[in-house]
């Protein structure tokens, strides 16, 4: 089975739990780039109203894939933008995706979750699960305060990764 990691991250948080999953599953790792990076205040206003964010081209097909790992970070309770215009363009049909989030609050972010499950399973995709990293505001996560959390979280399924 062929695995990807595709994700946002504006703070590098998410980039370096995407690395982590990336690592673990064997997987490609692709990141979603703005075209123009919103300032904080953008984001978490842009986040609130459902805007989706101007992104580059994607210079990869989930097509290929048969696994997708979607992360991004969690903006004002909310998907950012980045992640909303991937969802908008991207056609599940046939994945399994799994979703990871990172977020500054310590509380699951299941309204995340259940809006972005939404989207997925609307175009076609099987949600296998969702996962959640805390993070601070202020600075980057290391990858020793992270690794076994999500070694545990890929435990859980990995054997249906790399049949």
């Amino acid at each position: 089975m062929k695995n990807l990691v595709v994700y946002y991250s504006l703070s590098g948080n998410t980039e370096v739990v995407a690395q982590e999953i990336a690592k673990l599953i064997e997987g490609d790792l692709k990141r979603i780039e703005c075209i123009k990076e919103p300032g904080f205040v953008w984001a978490a206003l842009s986040a609130i109203l459902g805007i989706k964010g101007k992104i580059k081209p994607l210079d990869f097909s989930v097509e290929e894939y048969d696994n997708v790992f979607v992360g991004g970070p969690v903006w004002a309770a909310k998907s950012c933008t980045p992640i909303n215009t991937f969802l908008d363009k991207t056609d599940f049909k046939n994945k399994n995706v799994y979703i990871f989030l990172t977020q500054s609050d310590e509380k699951t972010p299941s309204t995340v979750f259940d809006s972005m499950k939404s989207r997925i399973q609307s175009d076609g995709g099987n949600i296998v699960d969702c996962f959640f990293v805390q993070t601070q505001m202020k600075s980057v996560i290391s990858v020793d305060t992270i690794k076994r959390p999500i070694t545990d979280w890929i435990d859980k399924f990995k054997v249906n990764l790399f049949n």
